[in-house]
Order: C-alpha cells, then structure tokens, then sequence
C-alpha cells in the first residue's frame, strides 16, 4: 500500500475530529488473482483514547467449493493452552459443512493491521491481533443482525470466562459467540492465498510480522450473490 505506518503515540484526536475520522475509507482499490475478483480499502480508524492508524480491509466473494477444510485443520488447536476452555473452539466447535448448510458462497474478509503502531514490542502481535479481532467481529456482528451466518478469527472473547471453564456446556451469549473459520477446520492460509493473494506471517520470539490479520466470512444463502451484505 502507499501509507506508511507511523507510532500511535504521536496521533491524537478530540472527540470531534473521531466522528468524522473514525472508520473513514481513505483508498479503494479492485484487484484480480486465480480468477478471482476482490476489492482492498485502507480504513482510518480512531480508537477509545484518541489514537489513529490505518489499516487495510480485503474482501471477496467465493464459492464454498473453493475453501479447503477438515477436520485435519483442526488438529493444531488440541496444542493451545486453552483447548477445551472455549465453547466456540475444539472440541466443541461444529464441522464447516454441518455448520454452514444452506450456504451456497462466502464473502471472505480479512483485515490487516500493521504491528508498527504497537509500542511494546513484548505484547505488540497480541495487541495487534485483538484490534484486528474486534474490528472484524463488529463487523460480523452487523451482518448478524442482518440475517447472515459468519465466523470470524480467533477464540470467542463475548464473555470474559467461559461457561465450560465452569462446567457448563450451555454457552451464555450464543448471539455474540461467533466460531473462527479454523475452528470450523477450514484452512485459513490458502483461503487468504487464494482470495487475496496474501501469505499470512506469524511473529517469533526473534520475529515480529509487519501484519496482523483477522480473518472471518459471511456466508450467503442460495439465490443471494452478496450485494449489500456487507459495506453497503
């Protein structure tokens, strides 16, 4: 992209200038990989203290039948520390094609914000990834609403301790709790490849990815080709 990220500590904002920054499109772009079809927009955002930076939303429409997934992809979530503690995780989490019948495509979105607006280089890809996170889940959240079935990235964080940590199995907040795509078994790495010809990087103890991304989807039902379902 044309921008270059600069450190959060030196852009400050007064409640004005957020109601009419926040969220604003700066760029739109409409680019073509593998036949595919999908648009780019880098998003100004300012958050809760004042703070403003750009990220980059991608989104594109494929059909179910060009998302890889299984039960295989699952399998490395059974070494996280929290396996077993979140009802919108493995075990728990419901198969890709148990959960999303009906569907007949999905509008895939992932959202890249880069990590040379964190500070603190200890907590920068966490600090990162929940930005990315909630950004994403507002926006499936909406498309919720509006009758559409999503998932999104990473754990469910609707509710601060999950049921099943206290022995319930019987989620709190079902209306917010939105399943990951890998949770679901889908490969997240080559839907991204492949939607947006993007290779996905992950930070090391001796590494820090320029990006973070949040992956998720909404999924359209027969007879609906995506128009309006999202940024409309």
């Amino acid at each position: 992209m044309a921008y270059q990220p600069q450190q959060r500590k030196n852009q400050k904002h007064t409640n004005d200038d957020q109601k009419h920054t926040s969220n604003q499109k700066h760029t739109s772009d409409q680019k073509h990989t593998n036949d595919q079809k999908w648009n780019v927009d880098v998003i100004e955002h300012v958050d809760a203290t004042g703070s403003m930076l750009l990220y980059e939303r991608y989104e594109g429409i494929v059909t179910l039948a060009d998302i890889n997934h299984g039960d295989r992809y699952k399998v490395p979530c059974e070494g996280c520390p929290k396996y077993g503690k979140n009802l919108s995780c493995p075990p728990y989490s419901p198969s890709f094609l148990h959960y999303i019948q009906g569907a007949h495509a999905a509008r895939v979105i992932c959202l890249r914000v880069p990590t040379g607006y964190f500070e603190f280089i200890e907590e920068r890809y966490r600090s990162c990834f929940r930005m990315a996170r909630d950004l994403l889940v507002n926006d499936l959240l909406k498309q919720r609403e509006a009758g559409y079935l999503v998932a999104g990235s990473g754990a469910c964080s609707a509710c601060k301790v999950c049921a099943v940590e206290e022995g319930d199995q019987s989620c709190k907040k079902p209306m917010e709790r939105i399943y990951s795509l890998e949770s679901l078994g889908v490969n997240v790495i080559s839907l991204v490849k492949r939607c947006f010809d993007i290779d996905l990087a992950w930070s090391g103890t001796d590494y820090i990815a320029d990006f973070v991304s949040a992956v998720g989807a909404v999924f359209l039902p027969q007879g609906n080709t995506g128009a309006g379902a999202i940024g409309q």
